[in-house]
Order: C-alpha cells, then sequence, then structure tokens
C-alpha cells in the first residue's frame, strides 16, 4: 500500500542531506525531475516507490520485525533483483497465480517468505516505459520475510496447538474456530448416521429396511455376474403369525419379530444379508452360496427357530418358519430372482408349512 500511493503520486520528494542523494538511476530517465529547488534554496531529491519501500524495509528488519523487496526481472536498480524465490514466484505470477509463500531456513534462522505480485499501471510508466513495460503486465512483485523460529519449532512440537508470540492472538481464534468446527462435524457426523440408518433400517428389528436390501441385492448380482460367483436368496416367512398377534396383541407380535431376527442373525455368516421384506417376512442374501449349500443353510434357519422359545410380551412362545429357496441365474434380473423365490415359499406354505422349498 506504501508503495502504491508513491506511484500513485508519481514519487515523494524529501530535503536533500549530506547522507541522501539523488537514486542513480532515476538519473538517466528523460523527462524525471530528480532535484527540485523551493522558494528558500532548500534542495529535495526524488524518491521513487522501491526506494522508499527498501529504506522501510531496512528500518523494520533493524527492529526484528519484517523486511520487504520490491523486485522485477529487469530492474533499474540491480539491489532489486529477484532471489530464487522471487524469481520463481515471478514466473508463476506469470502463469497466473495470485501469490507465493515458503519457511525458509538458513543455518537456526527460519523465516516465512511471502509474496504477491506487482501489476504495471499507468503511474509505473514514469519511470520503466523505458523498458518497454506496458499496463496490466506482471512486471515483478513485493516480497515480505517474517522470522519464524518460533511459530516454526512450535508448529513442529505439537500438531494441534499453533502457538506464535507474534500472533498469539490470531493463533487464539484460529484454535477456537478449530474446536467449534470439531465439534460441530462430529455432531453433524452423528445426525448424518442417525439419518443415514432410519433412510436404510427397519425400525422394529434393526435390519435393512426393504428399500436398502433390494439395493444391496442389485450390487450383489451384478457382481456375482461379473465373477461368476453362486448366490442365492431366501424367503422366510412366521407360520400363522395371525395367532400370535390376535391373542397376545401386536405388541407381543413386535418382540417375536425381534427376537426371531437375533436368533437369525446368529445363524448367518457375516458376509450374508437380510432385510424385513414386509410384515412377517424376510428376505436372506447368502453371498459365493451354491444352492445345496444354501439349502443347508435354510435348514440350519428354520430348526433353529423351531427349536427355541422366544418371549411374546408375558408369554414364551415356540415359532416355525416356512422358507423358499432361489439361486441366480444369469442373465435374470435380481427381481425374477426373489420372484422365484417367493413362489418356493408359496409352496412350502402350501405343503404344510414349517419346511424349506426350492425353487
Amino acid at each position: 500500500m506504501t508503495r502504491f500511493w508513491i506511484a500513485s503520486h508519481q514519487g515523494v520528494y524529501v530535503k536533500k542531506s549530506p547522507v541522501e542523494d539523488v537514486n542513480p538511476y532515476l538519473k538517466g530517465i528523460a523527462g524525471l525531475k530528480t532535484e527540485i529547488k523551493d522558494e528558500d534554496g532548500e534542495i529535495y531529491i526524488l524518491k521513487n516507490p522501491a526506494l522508499v519501500t527498501r529504506e522501510i524495509s531496512l528500518i523494520a528488519d533493524q527492529k526484528g520485525l519484517f523486511k520487504f523487496h520490491i523486485t522485477s526481472p529487469n530492474p533499474l536498480n540491480p539491489a532489486n533483483a529477484p532471489d530464487d524465490f522471487e524469481r520463481r514466484a515471478i514466473e508463476d505470477f506469470q502463469r497466473g497465480a495470485k501469490e507465493a509463500f515458503i519457511f525458509e531456513e538458513n543455518g537456526k534462522n527460519v523465516s516465512f517468505r511471502y509474496m504477491a505480485p506487482l501489476v504495471m499501471e499507468a503511474s509505473c510508466l514514469r519511470c520503466h516505459a523505458g523498458q518497454g513495460a506496458r499496463i496490466g503486465d506482471i512486471r515483478g512483485g513485493i516480497s515480505v520475510r517474517l522470522p519464524a523460529e518460533d511459530v516454526l519449532r512450535q508448529t513442529r512440537s505439537n500438531s494441534v496447538y499453533l502457538a506464535a508470540s507474534a500472533v498469539g492472538i490470531v493463533v487464539m481464534m484460529a484454535l477456537i474456530v478449530y474446536f467449534t468446527a470439531r465439534y460441530f462435524i462430529r455432531d453433524l457426523n452423528v445426525a448424518e448416521q442417525k439419518l443415514f440408518n432410519l433412510a436404510t433400517t427397519d425400525a422394529l428389528t434393526g435390519v435393512y429396511n426393504r428399500r436398502e436390501g433390494f439395493r444391496l441385492i442389485e450390487v450383489e448380482t451384478l457382481r456375482a455376474r461379473r465373477t461368476q460367483t453362486p448366490l442365492c436368496a431366501l424367503m422366510l416367512d412366521i407360520d400363522h403369525f395371525k395367532k400370535i398377534n390376535d391373542p397376545y396383541g401386536h405388541q407381543a407380535g413386535d418382540d417375536v419379530l425381534k427376537g426371531m431376527v437375533a436368533i437369525i442373525q446368529k445363524t448367518l455368516r457375516g458376509s450374508d444379508m437380510i432385510c424385513r421384506y414386509g410384515g412377517e417376512e424376510f428376505l436372506i442374501l447368502a453371498t459365493e452360496t451354491n444352492i445345496e449349500n444354501a439349502k443347508i443353510l435354510a435348514e440350519r434357519l428354520r430348526g433353529s427357530l423351531a427349536s427355541q422359545i422366544i418371549p411374546a410380551g408375558p408369554e414364551l412362545v415356540h415359532v416355525t418358519v416356512s422358507i423358499g429357496l432361489a439361486d441366480y441365474q444369469p442373465p435374470e434380473t435380481y427381481e425374477h430372482m426373489i420372484f422365484r423365490a417367493d413362489q418356493a415359499l408359496y409352496q412350502a406354505k402350501s405343503n404344510g408349512r414349517n419346511r424349506v422349498c426350492v425353487g
């Protein structure tokens, strides 16, 4: 901003002193008044933006605060020539970059270096027109160097808490934002998981609901078709479920459904999938399982359920299930496989219930 203000006024004039002299690199520019004299005969010399910025930088550097540097690939003053970082940054600016920064180590000294581009403006042409400069050109940049030993040391020693004496307030604000965001994101993740569970699971039994079950079955049938691995669907239905609901009530029926699912989940493998198909019907997908092994699994499920007592409110009841079984036969759709399993379930019901039928 200092450079911009001085450039917009085409430089400033300061009183000449024994230690002050005209910038020798300005003397050769035609039409540039490097010296003026007031009515009292005092002589004032022109200070251009780069020189003023450099002198301010020297004062700040002596106080250990920071150091500025105006630079370009073709400077009027060789002292404004870019170093390696500045040269790379200028090349990036000319390709469209908006800023550049690095941590730079030199022995025990560590600096944070930042650089922004300088765009050629009309006020700059007074000194640089002879170099072929045009308005809008990226002719260089302003770089700043800040001491960063404390910042870098504390950052390396603790990746969570960032502290630096020069930017203490900023770091405190950053930590507040960090912890606020962290807990907000945690709560957001919890809420997102709850929404996902509501959308994909059956509220009563905790297994997948029908929509999510069908989605997973579609994925598995596509995989089975691609890898040519076996896949089977089991359609399971509680026999005479109405005889539980009517005398004991719907709460007892819900208890039976939950108890039955708990028994089924203990019998299934981790790779198998179960979803509530509707009412007292459940659909099970046995992955990488041929029809013979699927039938063994179905009989094991039927036997486990028939041999156990399930709480139904204050009562204890026995339940049996009928199971329809079908294997995936490419190129059929997963819907057709489920249809065949449902037809097999209907056959099991017609044949006396508490049995397994293959479709």
